[in-house]
């Protein structure tokens, strides 16, 4: 039995459910809130405290938002790992290296490590650190600690529809936490 109308229910009400069934086909409606990636973007925030997305921003971009809670499951997996470091700044454009204190030379103070950020053509800025440090802070292991933060950034000119790199621009910080 796919209608709800009472055995006792009159034609007019019968034929009212029977035109109306095509029009509140709630299933099909309901299908596209589930799928991140045809959700429309009011729905997002929503998805995000479904989700136990850890850190939201209304004024990120809808593609970021879609790939932050796409990634919540994975990333709260490896919390406290150097992948989960990783994947909390790659959805940003960052590329990541991070050297642990068993992996330097000579050996560095134990627990500790540190971070080598190049910000593909993006600007640096007091917050891409702060935002940087932050993101570190909430998915680095709670008994490691950030010893140093250097940021490279190798603006992108464009020239005449050819991308050119200009020079790289290093910048070292010691982070107070």
């Amino acid at each position: 039995m796919s209608e709800l109308l009472p055995v006792n229910s009159t034609k007019l009400e019968r034929n009212v459910s029977e035109t109306n069934r095509t029009e509140l086909d709630v299933e099909s409606r309901l299908s596209c809130l589930i799928n991140t990636d045809t959700q429309p973007e009011a729905f997002l925030n929503f998805s995000a405290i479904q989700h136990s997305v850890d850190y939201w921003r209304d004024d990120w971009s809808p593609s970021l938002k879609r790939t932050v809670i796409k990634k919540s499951f994975s990333a709260h997996k490896i919390k406290g790992t150097p992948a989960s470091i990783k994947n909390a700044l790659e959805p940003f454009g960052y590329v990541v290296e991070i050297v642990e204190w068993f992996h330097t030379e000579p050996k560095g103070t134990p627990g500790t490590f540190y971070l080598e950020i190049d910000v593909v053509g993006q600007g640096l800025s007091e917050e891409v650190n702060k935002e940087v440090i932050r993101l570190v802070s909430e998915n680095k292991s709670g008994s490691r600690h950030l010893s140093n933060l250097q940021f490279t950034s190798n603006p992108i000119l464009m020239i005449r529809s050819a991308i050119a790199m200009q020079d790289a621009i290093t910048v070292e910080i010691l982070p107070r936490l």
